[in-house]
């Protein structure tokens, strides 16, 4: 599994995003997450409180860890960027759950799960359908459908997590937990 790493960096993030953001899209950098558009566990108030004041996560690889930091170091002073701490993390965890009636949202569920990022893993994924003939010609808001698609799982596993978490949270009535990234 490939290591990645979690950069917690002070500025403000009106500054920071976009220019981290340009940045990697002008490097064709595949890999970069900003830990709040990416669904990261996080908390917020301790993290200002210990770093005295603004801080973002950002998620990337260990290839693009070097690369970030030059981007940052060769920003305009007045931005004031500054890294205030890094680890590596050895792999992400999140569960999801889903009930709906749609079939459509059942295939593109078993769809998803079938075909994680490499380096992602998705375990206790149990699928339940249910068919009942006799409600059939029920509408969406009618108490009792004709079908009915329910899954939970986990899905575990190294940056890939990310990318896993973004499809499944598009897909209607899929419940994505936050992200827990674990330290090596």
């Amino acid at each position: 599994m490939a290591t990645f790493c979690e950069i917690v960096i002070k500025g403000d993030d009106r500054d920071l995003v976009p220019y981290l953001s340009g940045f990697a899209a002008a490097a064709r950098a595949r890999g970069v997450y900003f830990a709040e558009e990416a669904g990261l566990h996080l908390k917020p108030l301790r993290e200002r409180i210990h770093h005295h004041g603004e801080v973002h996560h950002v998620i990337c690889t260990e290839a693009l860890r070097g690369v970030l930091h030059d981007a940052l170091a060769k920003a305009a002073p007045r931005y004031r960027f500054e890294i205030k701490d890094e680890r590596k993390v050895e792999r992400a965890t999140f569960s999801f759950k889903v009930e709906t009636p749609s079939r459509e949202v059942a295939k593109a569920v078993k769809d998803a799960v079938a075909k994680p990022p490499r380096g992602v893993a998705v375990t206790g994924f149990t699928p339940r359908e249910v068919l009942n003939p006799d409600a059939k010609g029920a509408e969406v808001y009618s108490p009792v459908h004709d079908y009915v698609f329910s899954a939970e799982g986990t899905v575990d596993g190294d940056i890939g997590v990310i990318e896993m978490r973004q499809k499944l949270a598009t897909i209607d009535f899929v419940e994505c937990d936050e992200i827990e990234l674990h330290e090596k």
